[in-house]
């Protein structure tokens, strides 16, 4: 199963193709971007090219059977950013329901919590994993590294919600 993994945001977007085997116990990662869909002067511009991209990996590389993705989170103080982050992610969700594809969606605290229990560490409020341990997490199970953490996170999303990968609770 080819599933795209998705980093949400509109200035950096991380987008990865894994490959889930059939049993789902094995990853392997087949393409990663971290695109710069917006610019701070006019943020709106992945509008123009965001679902063409779609339609290309699709396409190149598909069919893409699921998506997944960290769900976008809310910024006190900084809803113009917040506003933009969903609207990058509400094209993602268009698309991927007019082709009928599965679509997930985990909490940042989860993906985090994921990377806890496939490294053996115990969870709690003072501990929380880096982008560092998300990427070595990457490279564990799918032998190789993306080439951002925006993918890495990517990746972590679609191994996450599609695979038996990483220990459920």
């Amino acid at each position: 199963m080819i599933v795209l993994g998705v980093d949400p945001g509109y200035r950096n977007l991380g987008l990865t193709l894994v490959r889930i085997s059939a049993d789902q116990s094995a990853a392997k990662v087949v393409f990663s971007q971290n695109m710069s869909v917006g610019k701070a002067t006019a943020p709106m511009a992945f509008t123009k090219f965001l679902w063409p991209e779609l339609e290309r990996l699709n396409k190149e590389y598909g069919p893409i059977e699921a998506v997944a993705s960290e769900t976008p989170p809310f910024i006190m103080g900084q809803i113009k950013t917040t506003a933009f982050l969903w609207a990058v992610s509400s094209i993602i969700v268009a698309w991927t329901h007019a082709r009928e594809i599965p679509f997930r969606h985990a909490s940042p605290l989860s993906l985090k919590k994921a990377v806890c229990r496939a490294t053996g560490k115990e969870w709690n409020r003072k501990f929380i994993p880096k982008k560092s341990e998300v990427n070595a997490l990457i490279e564990q199970l799918t032998g190789e590294r993306c080439h951002s953490s925006h993918e890495n996170d990517a990746a972590l999303a679609a191994i996450l919600m599609f695979s038996k990968a990483i220990p459920d609770v």
